[in-house]
């Protein structure tokens, strides 16, 4: 059954618009669009579905949402499937899967409905054929009936002369008779847009400011309708962003050479643009682009490699985004070193969904490329794991075991624990294992593990010696053995095992500092002169591993 379409009376006044087309330019405007707050925001993230939801895709949601969040608006989420040859079975859930993950909750779109559907581009098809029908009615469009080899021979011959525009226009000149036998014999065509002459007005990008392509010189004729009746995404796009209000399009790099196409169009409808804003490309650390045939450029991947989705979105935060700046000119007034954070929760780069929000303005979004560096997510992992956990002082270093500031945190910290506990039931070495069931005992392993722990699936098999005894038959053990001189292994450990057990007898527990303690006497009575001379004995003895 056919969805009713959403009345063109609202928009068509009395045939394409009643919000008229203006470029927001003026003559002070010369960098970069204004970042005033906007009153009832519309944003939209518009995936095509072509497979697994990437870096940059996930990042261009997340200003979405912080920015809809931040001005108050609301963000949508449009499925942009028009290029029927690039859908990918199974994709549109896989993205609306990494959103919830990622914790972004949209306010409308596929899955949530809304006012303004339907949002699947494919199940809109009617309302593009009417507005191209608008178009042609209005001489803003035209039919070409060139065939696809004779489309190849006007490129070759206009790129030889030096034109930069793939068509020559050629079908702009068929009189209405002549469309109308065309169509009658069958013949198969698309719909032009009609390039006006003369200089359009670009409004400043709210990143690149000015800096953007200028229209094609030439016809630069674009097709908005396929021969098959199926939108382009010029038109599509246009179309759908004008119907659904949306005020702001965030979308990535790649498109700002579709800017000039888009404003064409605007102006043809007699419709107000949005504001863009066009991320930064993500690369490689070298500066080579970021492919997407490699898994791990796919959120999916970061998913199953155990990163918790508050770093992933803290790290995608910083791509592109001067996070120093937009802190210190929010609180200009603070004295702390440069590598704390103003307000006093963590080191600088850390930040969680709401003071992302809170701290984030697009004004200091730059149009560098921004590298994805792997130590960086690593880094923003474990401080994440430590917060959470309720183990990160205001500094950024660990504070003591079990010391928990807020109730959230100790929530967050059992969560954690649950977590791991049940990633020690997947270890096989560890079935049937009394201990494992033992939560309080877990807990108390986590927290010995955390400050060691970069991700939480690889605690596990670093805490496999507090479950079980050592057996030292297992190859790293064996391999430490063999670097290690065996009549001080058992020195070290035999003077080590000796202090500990008379210290223990007089003190009221043993705990962290008596064990540090011990082993600085034993360094000192040893003569060693290196402390990891000593550690890596002790900690083989007692876990047949290395210290990590």
């Amino acid at each position: 059954m056919t969805r009713p379409l959403r009345p063109f009376h609202k928009v068509l006044s009395p045939r394409l618009g009643v919000r008229h087309y203006h470029s927001h330019h003026s003559s002070s405007q010369t960098t970069k669009a204004s970042s005033e707050i906007p009153k009832n925001a519309r944003l939209r993230f518009a995936p095509s579905p072509t497979g697994h939801l990437h870096l940059g895709g996930l990042r261009t949601a997340l200003f979405n949402h912080i920015l809809a969040r931040k001005w108050e608006g609301k963000w949508l989420l449009r499925i942009e499937d028009t290029d029927r040859s690039r859908y990918t079975e199974g994709a549109v859930d896989s993205l609306r899967s990494a959103l919830e993950w990622a914790g972004l909750e949209y306010d409308e779109g596929v899955g949530a409905g809304g006012s303004y559907g339907p949002y699947t581009q494919s199940e809109r098809i009617d309302i593009y054929q009417h507005y191209t029908k608008e178009l042609l009615s209005r001489d803003e469009a035209y039919e070409c009936f060139c065939s696809p080899t004779e489309l190849e021979a006007i490129k070759l011959s206009l790129t030889q002369q030096g034109f930069k525009h793939s068509y020559d226009g050629r079908c702009r000149h068929l009189t209405e008779e002549e469309v109308a036998r065309r169509k009658r014999a069958g013949q198969k065509f698309v719909v032009r847009y009609k390039n006006a002459p003369g200089e359009l007005d670009l409004p400043p990008d709210m990143i690149f400011g000015t800096h953007q392509p200028t229209a094609v010189i030439g016809p630069d004729d674009f097709v908005l309708l396929k021969s098959d009746g199926w939108p382009t995404y010029h038109l599509a796009s246009v179309v759908d962003d004008h119907l659904m209000e949306i005020t702001h399009v965030l979308r990535g790099e790649e498109w700002l050479p579709s800017i000039p196409k888009h404003h064409k169009l605007y102006r043809a409808f007699g419709w107000t643009p949005p504001q863009f804003a066009h991320l930064p490309l993500l690369c490689n650390p070298d500066g080579t682009k970021l492919s997407k045939r490699r898994g791990d450029t796919f959120v999916q991947h970061y998913q199953k490699q155990g990163y918790e989705p508050e770093a992933l979105l803290n790290f995608l935060a910083l791509m592109g985004w001067d996070y120093h700046a937009a802190i210190t000119s929010s609180s200009p007034e603070t004295t702390l070193d440069p590598h704390i954070r103003t307000d006093g929760h963590s080191l600088y780069e850390l930040f969680t969904l709401p003071q992302l929000i809170a701290a984030f303005d697009p004004s200091h979004i730059n149009h560098r490329k921004a590298a994805v560096n792997q130590g960086k997510l690593d880094f923003l992992n474990k401080l994440t794991l430590r917060r959470k956990a309720g183990r990160l002082g205001e500094d950024g270093v660990m504070v003591e075991a079990g010391k928990v500031s807020t109730g959230q945190e100790e929530e967050e910290r059992e969560k954690l624990v649950g977590r791991f506990q049940n990633l020690l039931r997947e270890e096989k070495v560890l079935q049937g294992c009394g201990l494992v069931e033992d939560l309080d005992y877990v807990g108390k392993v986590f927290d010995a593990e955390l400050p060691r722990t970069t991700r939480l699936p690889e605690m596990p098999m670093h805490s496999i010696f507090y479950f079980l005894p050592p057996t030292y038959t297992c190859h790293e053990s064996q391999s430490i053995l063999k670097d290690l001189n065996l009549r001080l292994y058992c020195q070290y450990t035999h003077l080590f095992a000796n202090a500990l057990q008379t210290r223990a007898e007089s003190a009221e527990s043993v705990d962290e500092a008596l064990v540090w303690d011990v082993i600085h006497e034993v360094v000192e009575a040893s003569g060693v002169t290196k402390k990891s001379h000593l550690l890596i004995p002790i900690r083989h003895a007692l876990t047949e591993r290395k210290v990590r």
